[in-house]
């Protein structure tokens, strides 16, 4: 072999060990492994109505314009909501908001937006925002509530209900009007 040759050969090796060497020195590290994400597990629904019952008694029915359910613990959101509650003596109330959500485990039921809730004896609430408290069977209403009643108004920032819209206590610049007409004061 003469020695072109083994010049040649000799450079071609290193060439050779060289372009081992950059394609080691170049070579990504391994990603690191991917998490996995679990994605809450949730239900949405449009126009959707939940009624919930105990003991074959009907306790409410709630109907919302889009709903959001988290399965694993039963709460949910509401838009545009509408709302019936059975009482135990046989009467009822009815329910309009905005937004809301709902706590399955406690049974409470916080709402907002152009809240009214109306009850099967013409008694009528209206607030900014209303908490239903499930254990105690009670509303509080909060914002500008008003309660029509028969001939009777009350104002105040916040009014506690129960038993319907028939028992009801006043908190803030609370005032109570009594002989008014039917659209008088609303």
């Amino acid at each position: 072999m003469d020695s072109k040759v083994k010049i040649l050969l000799g450079i071609i090796g290193v060439l050779f060990v060289g372009l081992v060497i950059w394609v080691v020195m170049n070579t990504p590290d391994e990603p690191p492994p991917i998490t996995k994400i679990e994605p809450p597990k949730i239900m949405e629904y449009e126009g959707n109505t939940i009624i919930e019952e105990q003991n074959g008694v009907k306790l409410y029915e709630l109907s919302a314009g889009k709903m959001i359910i988290d399965v694993e613990t039963q709460n949910a959101t509401f838009e545009n909501l509408d709302g019936k509650f059975y009482q135990p003596s046989g009467r009822f109330f009815q329910l309009t908001a905005k937004k809301g959500n709902y706590n399955h485990q406690s049974g409470d039921i916080h709402v907002e937006g152009e809240v009214v809730v109306t009850d099967s004896e013409g008694a009528k609430l209206t607030g900014n925002e209303l908490d239903f408290v499930g254990a105690d069977q009670i509303l509080i209403a909060t914002g500008d509530v008003k309660i029509f009643k028969d001939d009777m108004r009350a104002y105040g920032n916040t009014a506690e209900a129960w038993n319907g819209l028939r028992h009801f206590k006043l908190k803030g610049n609370a005032r109570i009007v009594k002989g008014v007409k039917d659209s008088e004061g609303e």
